[in-house]
């Protein structure tokens, strides 16, 4: 094989090396890290859901 298609196999294994080495990983650790994320911007709306109602319900007179 020529010295092109012999760098192009060399590019290849190394980016399969960086996936199943580091960007898997990496994914996997993301993944829980916005699952963190999501969480606490799920709690942080129900509490401001939460203040809204009160607020609301205080200043309601009814029909």
């Amino acid at each position: 094989m020529g010295l092109i298609t012999d760098l192009f196999f060399a590019i290849s294994a190394f980016f399969k090396w960086m996936f199943e080495n580091t960007l898997v990983p990496i994914g996997y650790w993301a993944g829980w890290f916005f699952t963190i994320v999501g969480i606490g911007l799920m709690c942080w709306w129900l509490y401001k859901l939460t203040q809204f109602g009160s607020e609301n319900e205080k200043d309601y007179t009814g029909w």
